[in-house]
């Protein structure tokens, strides 16, 4: 917009339309840098914790006045408006709090496992389950063969005298 301003003023009224179109493009304006940074703003609390043991995202911190949100929050803005990345912000607020800031292990070394195992014990359960009811769908052996197997001679005899007996 200031660019159209500047053009109107000073008299360029018969610039070409695609002239004008490629020097708004070439220089956007404030309402898109302040758009990158709130979304950078966003992007950046959420990636930390808030530090008052309400153990919420910075984002999400809802405590008013909040001794540990309110600070952090205003130091990622000020940060992001020098231009810094968020990636430099969160380094130096991990620097400071240590690891416990973040809101997500990172994917090296053993906080890796942090987002392994939850898989590795579903699959292991999995396969447990899987097991058992396949002992359970199995048929018995025939308990009567056993059981006949095991029986003495004279109880064997005196069962078939019952049976013509009866």
């Amino acid at each position: 917009m200031q660019l159209v301003r500047a053009i109107s003023r000073s008299g360029y009224r018969g610039l070409p339309g695609g002239l004008l179109i490629v020097a708004l493009l070439a220089c956007p304006g404030r309402g898109l840098a302040q758009e990158d940074i709130s979304r950078l703003y966003r992007e950046t609390c959420d990636r930390l914790m808030c530090q008052c043991g309400c153990n919420e995202q910075l984002s999400v911190c809802a405590m008013q006045n909040c001794s540990s949100a309110t600070p952090m929050r205003a130091e990622i803005r000020e940060r992001l408006r020098k231009g810094e990345k968020p990636e430099e912000i969160v380094g130096s607020f991990v620097a400071r709090y240590g690891k416990k800031v973040l809101s997500a292990p990172t994917t090296r070394g053993f906080d890796l496992s942090a987002w392994v195992m939850p898989f590795v014990i579903l699959s292991l359960g999995l396969m447990l389950v899987v097991w058992i009811a396949l002992r359970m769908a199995r048929p018995a052996p025939a308990a009567a063969e056993e059981a006949a197997a095991l029986l003495d001679p004279r109880v064997e005899e005196e069962l078939r005298e019952f049976e013509k007996e009866s």
